[in-house]
Order: C-alpha cells, then structure tokens, then sequence
C-alpha cells in the first residue's frame, strides 16, 4: 500500500506543478501582450498629441514677418521658411516633391539683396498625406516655437480618451539615454535632443484588471488542482485506514473461526477415536458442545451475509411489513440477557400507542445488536443498561444508555463504518469484527430512521433511535 502511494503522489505532484507553472507562464505572457499593446496605443496618442500641439502653437503667432538673427519667416496662409535653415528647407523640399498639394513658399536672401522664390504644391487630398504631421516635422525641425507642456497635456487627455483610456498622466523632458517613463517621444528641445517622457499611474492595475479573466481562470483551476490534491489525499487515508480495519477484521475473524473449528475437531476425535459413542454421557457432551459451535459459526456467517445484502440493496425488508407491539417486542428482547451474570435491563415504555407498523426481525437484530455490545464494553461486575421509549408527533424514540467504557470523541464519526472497531487496548477479552453497528446502522435506514451515538470516556454511552410513526 505504501508503494502505491509512493507512486501515487510521485506522478500528481509533478503533473500539479506543471500545470501551476504553465499557469504562470501563460498570465506572465498575457500581462506582457496587454502591456505591449497598451504601450503601443499610448506612444501613437502620444506622437498625435505632439504633433497637434506644435500646430497650434504655430497658430498662435501673430500673422507677418518675424526676424530672428540673420532669418526670417512669415506665418499667413502660406508657409515662408528663409534659404538660411537648410534643414528645415531640405527637409521640406523633400516632402513637397514627393507629395504635392501643399503650397509652401521658400526666400533665399542674396548677398546682393535679390530674393529668390521657390513654391511649391501637393495635393493630400489626392494622396493621403497627414498635413499636420508634415507641418508638426517642419517646426520641429526649425526650433521656431517651444512646446507648451500644458496645451500638449490637454491634446494627450483627449486621444486617450478617444481611445477609451482615462489613467492619470504626468510629462516631462528628460535626456536621450534616461528612459524612466512608461511612454517616449524623441523630440529637439533648444537645439538639444530630448526625449518627451509620460509617466502613468495605475498602470499595473489597469493592466491586470485586463487580464482579470485568465487570472479568474488560473485561480479556478489552482483552486480544482488543490482541491482534487486534497480529495485524493482523503481518499488514501480513507484507504489506509480501511486496509487497517480490514486487517484487523481478518485476524478477528480467523481467530473467531478457528476455535469453534478446533473445538469440533477435538470434539470429532474424542467420539471416533477414544471410544466416546460408547460413553452416551460423553456423546451427548460433545454433541451439544459442537452444537453450540456450530450456532456461533452460523451467526457469524449470517451477519457477514447480511450485511452484505443489505450493502448491495438486497435484504429481507420487503412486503408490507406488520403491526407489532412495541412493548412485547423489547420485553422478547431484553429478557434474551437477563439471564446473563450481572445484567440488570431497565426497560421504560411511556408512549401512548404501542402498535407500529414495521418489520419486526429488523428491529429485533437492531436492539439486540446494540444491547449485546452495551453488556460486552461495561467492564464492571454489574451492568446497568436502561432502554427508554419515547414519542412525539411524528416519531417513536429509543435511547440506549450504559455506563461502560465510552467512546473517544473522535472516533464517533466512524463507528457505524464496516470493519470499524474502537480500539481498548485494556479491553482484550472484547471480540468483534466491527459489523455490529454498520448492520444496525443500515437496518435502521432501511427502517426510514436515524441512529446517532454521544458517549463520555468512562462513563457510558447513549444511542439514540428515530423511528418515524406508522
């Protein structure tokens, strides 16, 4: 048995870890997907923000020329960009020749003061060019305008809110190579590569809370894991135990077994082999001596057989049953052990009807049984047992009570087991095989009743019958 569960437990240990890990595994690649995609949908926010912030900013500026150092540039309905800034210039040129549809108007200042005009048009209509990108790239490029943090602040609410994200946000600048931020954008702030850095807060929440589902899941499937774990390892323990009591029952009932076989052996020998049929005296002796054997055997056998019947729903509880009188079946009863040494039954009927309608040889092995072990287990000289009968409206109730050994408090929940025995270490002269109760059990279920034990460690024990009225 301990190898099996050596093997048992080597073969689910591993497969609940394994399914444990890819648990993990598979909410660590969950919670990164979310958190790349969310990455993702911030920094596109986070480019179209910039890009309508700068636009606006350039907006802002009053319409006419504008002189800074040897450059100068005009904001009307056209773009005027001075030959000076050749980024800018080249960077623009390079779009308006791929792209045309966009007028943009170009001076190039001589040394001789000729102004050379260059203009040029795309159509984005016609070519799906985003106009804003392309202005927001070119003003980025010339360092004309600053970036208003807090107009760029009130853009990025917006598309995140057009992308269906309301987490609270904070930007700064920080230097090319410090990324600390969630989100980055490399901008040119004076003349100096920065990067835009948006910090957000509750952002682990939000992305677990995305993943709530699969985590909801594992935690389900840990929770069936360790369940089924926890059921298995009841039902070995069960199974030990069962093994035990088997054992046990076996060495009982070989032990049973083999007296009364050594006794009608003897017996057999003494009346073939020493002369015994000529002794009538001495016939009649072992004759009755095999005889009483003979019935234990049979008894044993008998309750063996029917529990096992009444385990497979196969038992002799059938038909229609029969009125009975209560007291002249507990007076039959109790007077089988009066004759014992030392018994004193107290039997006290107070019901008003006597007559039940039942199935008497059931309910004559219910209380013999009960009141067979309530004489074995009180271990004094005499033995007071008392059996009450009382009612109310709908049952008959039956209490049992000695004042023997008394029961653990936990093995109670067992004793109506098959094969279940209480052990007394100090009780060896007590047999049993530990189907007393379970058959007493079963027939009183059979009976539409209810059986139930309180017991106190040395003091006695009392059961209590539920019979349901005819």
């Amino acid at each position: 048995m301990d190898t099996i569960i050596r093997r048992i437990w080597w073969i689910v240990i591993p497969t609940a870890l394994a399914v444990l890990t890819f648990q993990l595994y598979w909410l660590r690649t969950s919670y990164i997907s979310q958190e790349t995609s969310f990455r993702q949908i911030a920094s596109d926010a986070l480019q179209k923000a910039h890009d309508v912030t700068l636009v606006e900013s350039v907006k802002t500026l009053n319409p006419g020329e504008k002189q800074y150092g040897n450059r100068q540039f005009s904001v009307s309905s056209s773009v005027s960009i001075n030959r000076g800034d050749s980024r800018m210039f080249d960077s623009l040129l390079t779009r308006a020749r791929s792209q045309p549809g966009i007028k943009v108007i170009s001076h190039e200042a001589e040394v001789e003061g000729r102004d050379t005009l260059i203009e040029r048009e795309i159509q984005p209509e016609s070519t799906g060019l985003n106009v804003t990108k392309l202005i927001a790239n070119v003003f980025s490029l010339s360092n004309l305008v600053e970036i208003d943090t807090a107009l760029l602040a009130v853009n990025y609410r917006k598309e995140l809110e057009n992308r269906h994200i309301t987490l609270p946000f904070s930007i700064s600048f920080a230097p090319t190579g410090q990324q600390t931020g969630f989100v980055t954008l490399p901008v040119v702030r004076k003349q100096k590569n920065m990067l835009l850095v948006v910090h957000f807060e509750g952002i682990n929440n939000l992305l677990l809370f995305k993943i709530l589902w699969p985590i909801v899941l594992s935690f389900f499937l840990v929770l069936l894991i360790i369940g089924c774990i926890w059921t298995l390892w009841r039902i070995i323990v069960r199974q030990k135990k069962l093994e035990v009591m088997k054992n046990d029952f076996i060495s009982n009932i070989t032990h049973e077994l083999k007296t009364p076989v050594a006794i009608l052996r003897a017996t057999n020998e003494a009346l073939l082999s020493f002369g015994g049929m000529n002794d009538a005296g001495k016939t009649e002796r072992y004759l009755r001596l095999g005889k009483d054997e003979i019935h234990k055997l049979q008894g044993l056998v008998d309750n063996i057989m029917a529990l096992t019947r009444l385990e497979d729903g196969d038992d002799d509880l059938t038909g229609a049953g029969e009125d009975i009188s209560l007291t002249a079946l507990l007076k039959a009863v109790t007077q089988r052990f009066l004759g014992l040494p030392g018994v004193d039954i107290q039997l006290d009927i107070q019901i008003s009807r006597d007559q039940l309608h039942t199935y008497p040889v059931a309910l004559k092995t219910i209380f013999s049984n009960l009141l067979d072990n309530a004489i074995k287990y009180t271990i004094t000289g005499k033995k007071r047992i008392s059996l009450q009968v009382r009612e109310n409206e709908l049952y008959y109730l039956f209490f049992i009570e000695d004042q023997g050994v008394g029961i653990e408090k936990q093995h109670l929940p067992y004793i109506f087991d098959r094969f279940y025995r209480v052990p007394h270490g100090d009780l060896h002269e007590v047999k049993g095989h530990g189907l007393g109760l379970s058959h007493v059990k079963k027939l009183v279920e059979r009976l539409q009743g209810s059986i139930s034990a309180e017991s106190t460690p040395g003091k006695g024990t009392i059961f209590t019958i539920q019979l349901r009225k005819s």
